[in-house]
């Protein structure tokens, strides 16, 4: 059985993560419009009003970026926000400090299989394509699981077609972007900086089976023999 956790990984080419206003214009573009809350994490963020939420402002997710670098030991070193979407389904996105090219990006898989998993489906899609915007990374995927995946190498490239895909518009220039924009897909967008999302089902996990066609026919693309479909 698959663990807990499901991710979406971003790989970068550069050390943009480091940079922290590309964090603070991702935290500002989740928050835009209420569409995201983040969540106040205990003991480091008595300096910010509220109870639960940190206040959407960008005076206010500055200081909450500092309090997730000030808990860092709480996460083994690495740097974690967590953020909830309208209809209460929770996520997180973060790094390691010490591993600069991948972002992390999280959700529980009971929560997609759960009586709201379809929205917990379309809030993960709405997250991961607005900090794709906002970061434009080389490439991103997933659903990856711990417990029955092996991890790829940092910037490996595609190894597989996955339930979500991101496309840096080096990659879409190399697999051409007429051929990935007819990949049948529940969500495809094109991104800031020339890069294209595809999300291949609804929900990644409940419905995974139909995504089927589309992940071969991504694969076929790629030039990948591997389909990694249901999180």
């Amino acid at each position: 059985m698959a663990g807990s956790t499901e991710f979406v990984f971003f790989d970068f080419t550069d050390l943009r993560l480091a940079d922290r206003a590309n964090i603070l214009r991702a935290m500002n573009a989740l928050s835009e419009g209420d569409r995201f809350r983040f969540l106040k994490k205990a003991l480091v963020c008595t300096d910010i009003p509220g109870e639960k939420y940190v206040p959407n402002s960008a005076e206010m997710l500055d200081r909450a970026w500092t309090n997730a670098l000030r808990a860092a030991p709480r996460y083994n070193g690495a740097y974690w926000m967590e953020f909830e979407g309208p209809g209460g389904a929770q996520f997180a996105f973060g790094y390691d400090p010490r591993k600069l090219k991948r972002l992390n990006i999280t959700v529980s898989r009971g929560a997609l299989t759960g009586p709201q998993g379809d929205a917990t489906a379309a809030g993960l899609w709405d997250a991961v394509t607005i900090l794709a915007g906002a970061l434009q990374p080389a490439y991103g995927y997933g659903l990856f699981n711990y417990d029955t995946h092996e991890l790829p190498p940092v910037n490996a490239g595609p190894q597989a077609a996955w339930d979500i895909n991101v496309f840096g518009a080096a990659l879409v220039e190399q697999f051409g972007r007429d051929a990935l924009r007819t990949i049948p897909a529940a969500r495809a967008f094109e991104l800031p900086g020339g890069g294209i999302l595809l999300a291949l089902a609804a929900n990644p996990v409940t419905g995974w089976h139909t995504a089927r066609a589309g992940a071969q026919a991504l694969a076929e693309v790629l030039g990948v023999g591997a389909v990694t479909l249901g999180g």
